[in-house]
């Protein structure tokens, strides 16, 4: 069985909070290539600048951290580009990652300067007259996610440094604060950190963020933190929004029933919550869609199990659960995606995975169909096992503890509807 290494076996761990959250960042970037490393772009601007203009370094990762998740609020592909507007001033997804990071301690601070990186300096040309920390790291933030955007977004396109300072001088004192102009002039004459940074050399090193400020997680901040995730895979529509955590609840019953050793329930725990990180690579759009999918969309659907396993696969304290994630469409009789692995290529993880994703699926209202009764879902999981396709021993187990294991999951995605709730209140459609 696969094992998700030393992240749960000892305090020694090797992945750090930046390695978690560059995971999400690139997760968020598969969804077109006009948007791909944004997020890291962003954050790498973000840093730098404020390294130039003297912050101090818990700032300067913070800054980092907000640069990296800043569009997390943006869920539909029309979102992402509409965010990539150099002027645009849409506070709708700024107040969603808001609402999305506030309540991680790890984010706190990040969480502040995501809610205004679309907030003006000022509208008048003039110093604002009220300006809190958070407004004006925020600015900074908006500075850094507007240069990116005129970078050139293929390599193809020549990239003229002049003409992208001429057009941020243009706005400074109205869009963005005139000293964070100033660090970037600094900037851009610094070893070429803009020509490189659009030619795509960019990458989570480059943020080059010290031990002090990227504290290493324990397995135990590794699962709190893939809720995270988790609402940021689901929370796209009503009908995704409790899937992760009904998949979480009946994969640990389904672990603790089959006696699965502390590191398995470890990974699987976390793969639960992040078996669709991929899905953010796929448009909203066809995810919501109130009718069956055509083949080419059903092809991008079906690439989110490669998708998630790429974001994941970096960190090492992560590989196991990259493993399960890449496997939870697999079949037994070798006819799942993405690799069609057989049987004897499947580990028994990754086999509760696929059932407790079924599972939670047929119970669940969709566009285009409503949640079945619990007596519906258990025939069809069996005829899947007869077929060999789900694995016949986890879902006899299901079908024995059916009643039980529907009223968790019942219990958990009523929870997570209620989060949900409090999350979209007030937020505008």
């Amino acid at each position: 069985m696969f094992r998700l290494f030393a992240l749960y076996r000892s305090n020694d761990v090797s992945m750090r909070l930046f390695d978690m959250v560059g995971c999400l960042s690139s997760a968020m970037d598969l969804v077109s290539p006009e948007v791909a490393g944004h997020h890291l772009r962003v954050g790498s601007i973000a840093s730098r600048l404020a390294e130039v203009a003297g912050l101090p370094g818990r700032e300067c990762a913070d800054l980092a951290l907000a640069g990296m998740l800043h569009d997390i609020g943006a869920f539909s592909l029309k979102g992402r580009i509409d965010a990539l507007a150099f002027e645009s001033d849409d506070q709708t997804h700024p107040e969603i990652g808001y609402r999305l990071l506030r309540a991680y301690p790890e984010f706190a601070r990040a969480a502040d300067m995501v809610r205004s990186h679309h907030c003006l300096w000022s509208k008048t040309g003039q110093r604002p007259p009220v300006l809190t920390p958070e407004l004006e790291l925020g600015n900074l933030l908006c500075l850094a996610d507007r240069v990116d955007t005129l970078l050139p977004r293929t390599p193809e396109k020549a990239f003229d440094r002049d003409v992208l300072l001429k057009k941020i001088r243009s706005v400074s004192g109205r869009m963005f604060n005139p000293w964070w102009v100033e660090a970037l002039e600094t900037l851009a004459g610094r070893d070429g950190f803009l020509e490189k940074t659009a030619s795509g050399s960019a990458s989570r090193e480059c943020l080059d963020i010290p031990d002090e400020h990227n504290p290493a997680l324990s397995g135990r901040e590794v699962s709190r933190l893939a809720r995270l995730f988790s609402q940021v895979i689901d929370f796209r529509c009503r009908f995704t929004a409790t899937h992760s955590r009904g998949v979480a609840a009946t994969t640990m019953i389904l672990a603790r029933e089959l006696h699965l050793g502390g590191d398995d329930r470890d990974c699987l725990e976390v793969a639960s919550e992040l078996h669709d990180l991929g899905k953010l690579g796929v448009p909203a759009e066809i995810i919501m869609k109130p009718a069956a999918l055509d083949q080419a969309e059903m092809a991008t659907m079906q690439r989110h199990a490669e998708h998630g396993y790429h974001a994941l696969s970096g960190p090492i304290g992560l590989a196991g659960v990259a493993k399960l994630v890449v496997e939870h469409h697999e079949r037994l009789d070798g006819k799942g995606y993405p690799y069609g692995r057989h049987a004897s290529q499947i580990s028994l993880p990754s086999r509760v995975l696929a059932v407790s994703d079924v599972f939670t699926a047929l119970g669940e209202d969709r566009p285009y169909r409503s949640g079945m009764e619990i007596t519906r879902i258990v025939s069809i999981l069996e005829d899947q096992a007869d077929r060999f396709i789900l694995d016949p021993d986890v879902v006899s187990l299901i079908s024995a503890r059916r009643h039980d294991l529907d009223a968790a999951r019942r219990h958990a995605q009523a929870q997570a509807l209620a989060d949900f709730d409090r999350f979209t209140s007030g937020i505008a459609p």
